[in-house]
């Protein structure tokens, strides 16, 4: 199943993040191809999101559902296709910094490093992204964070083209991960200096 997992330097304590990420009508519309969102309940939510990769466009309706809720720390879903092919899930985890280092467990092993089709298909979506939505937000917190927003996402499709579309997800995931993360964080940074 194809995984994202991007970290972001966030210039705010963990609560003033929590407290932007735990209202999903605050960040749901910076999501790449959002068209819209229902929520059903505090733990239950019906998002129409437009992907589009170079020529391939689609639209998909998802069913996300909150199965564990643990602010000021963490929130974790999980979606399922309505009338499409595919599942998947991920998690906001924000993590405290101090002098500029993480508080978290220590780091696992580097990964292997990635072919060189994957790398070329990395670069081909970052480019195809860049060209479609602009440049990613840089974050001013990049030189002393106060927190770190961690999104994790991961999608599987099924179904006959399923191979070959779960050969594109990730590369084209990295990009709409990075760029999330990214705008959350300049939102709360933005909000916390209003209010300074």
């Amino acid at each position: 199943m194809p995984e994202v997992v991007y970290r972001h330097p966030v210039g705010a304590p963990v609560e003033q993040v929590w407290d932007f990420v735990k209202d999903i009508h605050n960040w749901a519309p910076m999501m790449t191809g959002y068209q819209s969102h229902e929520e059903k309940s505090d733990r239950h939510s019906i998002w129409v999101l437009k992907g589009d990769v170079g020529i391939l466009s689609r639209t998909v309706t998802l069913d996300v559902k909150i199965t564990d809720w643990s602010g000021p720390e963490r929130v974790v879903f999980e979606l399922e296709g309505i009338g499409e092919a595919v599942s998947g899930g991920g998690a906001f985890e924000i993590v405290p910094v101090a002098d500029g280092e993480v508080d978290a467990a220590p780091a696992s092993p580097p990964a292997p490093r990635p072919s060189l089709f994957k790398r070329l298909l990395r670069r081909l979506f970052g480019f195809l992204y860049r060209r479609k939505y602009g440049a990613i937000p840089v974050s001013a917190a990049a030189e002393s964070p106060d927190s770190e927003l961690v999104f994790t996402w991961r999608m599987e499709a099924g179904g006959p083209t399923a191979p070959l579309v779960n050969a594109m997800l990730g590369p084209a995931m990295e990009p709409a991960a990075e760029n999330l993360a990214a705008q959350i964080g300049a939102a709360v940074e933005a909000k916390r200096l209003q209010s300074v």
